[in-house]
């Protein structure tokens, strides 16, 4: 059987840097450069999480209460704004992104949910928080900030971290995105993480080089995580995500063996192997 052609939606050049909207069978998908996949969208199923690593920094969901509020900063196409409005319909959600043409995109291309509920502005991340830091607190807080020339220069700074704690709920969760290419800049990122966060989770996207790194105001509570099969059956279904398998990426990277054998033998009595 012949695969389906593409068919290329929308062409244009920014910063002398091709960007190209592409659909192929039930994906449609945000390129830059031709080759640099920044989002893909199902077109069947525009709020599930196509990319691993938008589903990976979604994995700190089940150890969190409901979220009410959650900021989003970078839009792409969508992707994250699409999943958390269709699974939390009553949470506000405030999504930023400082490129007009990419809000662009995702409003002409990729279902971009904006209502009374869903709020989309064209702000730089940095600039937005010093505005709202005195008025907004958020439960979860999703950082994906890239460009044409990868992670935004303004954003994983320990200023922007220090902003996103001030606006951060006692119990949220902050998530955000990054690129393992720069390993000096990864450092620096996790060290200006460690300074403004108690928690801090280090998670390597299998077969991917994105990194997710989970932060919150107070240690990562691996309590939250012990449940039993039906538990995570539950869980997993609700948001078509295999949070069993990303908490084994998490805890291989971030628990010593002891705390490992101790988190398996304590699901082996509960019922649930995670």
């Amino acid at each position: 059987m012949k695969n389906s052609p593409e068919s290329v939606l929308h062409r244009e050049k920014w910063h002398d840097q091709l960007v190209e909207v592409i659909e192929k069978d039930d994906r449609r998908s945000l390129y830059f450069a031709s080759f640099l996949l920044q989002s893909s969208m199902s077109l069947c199923s525009p709020q599930q999480l196509v990319l691993s690593y938008t589903r990976y920094m979604l994995l700190g969901l089940p150890a969190m209460p409901e979220p009410r509020h959650i900021l989003i900063i970078g839009i792409g196409a969508g992707s994250l704004v699409r999943f958390c409005h269709h699974h939390f319909p009553d949470c506000r959600i405030d999504a930023v992104d400082c490129s007009a043409p990419v809000i662009d995109l995702a409003r002409g291309y990729f279902q971009l949910p904006e209502n009374r509920q869903v709020g989309i502005y064209c702000r730089e991340g940095q600039a937005f928080l010093s505005e709202v830091s005195d008025s907004r607190r958020y439960d979860l807080i999703l950082v994906d900030a890239y460009d044409h020339k990868g992670m935004s220069e303004t954003i994983y700074t320990a200023p922007f971290f220090k902003l996103c704690a001030t606006v951060l709920k006692e119990d949220g969760i902050l998530s955000c995105n990054l690129w393992s290419s720069e390993p000096g800049r990864l450092q620096r990122i996790r060290d200006a993480l460690r300074t403004f966060f108690q928690g801090h989770l280090y998670v390597p996207v299998p077969e991917r080089g994105n990194v997710v790194i989970l932060a919150s105001p107070h240690p990562i509570p691996w309590q939250k995580f012990n449940r039993n099969n039906e538990e995570w059956l539950f869980w997993e279904q609700r948001f078509d995500l295999d949070f069993r398998a990303m908490l084994s990426t998490a805890r291989r990277h971030n628990q010593t063996l002891l705390q490992r054998l101790a988190a398996h033998f304590r699901a082996m009595y509960s019922g649930g192997i995670n």
